[in-house]
């Protein structure tokens, strides 16, 4: 009889919040760093996340492998998000305002996904690794190696990604 794995309790918002806030902690702390094994790196993320528990005990806690499938997620929808917004600001149509940047945004990731038709839902996990405060990465693709945490990362500090919108029109 073979063993399947089963699925866990859904993660909640304030779980993906904690975890995104633990997971800057640890990325931003220079005595610990990203420059270490992938092992050693969501221990200690899982470490912070526990001295903080929002929550979750017993039975239903998360282990450190949950919590880094779960930050890649994350990381991976956040990041889809991120080009989308970039899309939309490299290219805005005449006239648009925020408002039209984010609905257009909203429509190319619910298209562009995969699978297609889900909406952007991370929005509490956006806030927080989009104004990480020493060098605001949110990794690439989800290929990383097995020696550490990542091997490329967008600098969420480039004027270049940052949306602004035209001044107002001319009358």
């Amino acid at each position: 009889m073979s063993t399947k794995s089963q699925r866990g309790v859904n993660w909640r918002l304030e779980e993906d919040e904690a975890l995104c806030k633990r997971w800057v902690s640890v990325s931003e702390d220079r005595a610990i760093g990203i420059n270490q094994a992938s092992d050693t790196f969501w221990k200690c993320v899982y470490q912070k996340f526990l001295e903080n528990d929002p929550g979750i005990s017993g039975p239903e806690r998360r282990t450190y492998q949950a919590i880094a499938s779960r930050f890649k997620t994350i990381n991976q929808q956040c990041f889809l998000w991120k080009t989308c917004l970039t899309k939309t600001n490299t290219n805005p149509q005449s006239g648009s305002n925020l408002y039209d940047v984010d609905v257009y945004a909203k429509t190319i990731f619910f298209n562009d996904n995969k699978p297609p038709n889900r909406p952007f839902k991370l929005y509490h996990a956006w806030e927080i690794l989009k104004d990480c405060p020493n060098g605001n990465y949110i990794n690439g693709p989800p290929t990383q190696p097995s020696s550490g945490v990542s091997a490329s990362m967008v600098n969420l500090d480039d004027d270049a990604d940052d949306i602004t919108m035209p001044g107002p029109r001319p009358e």
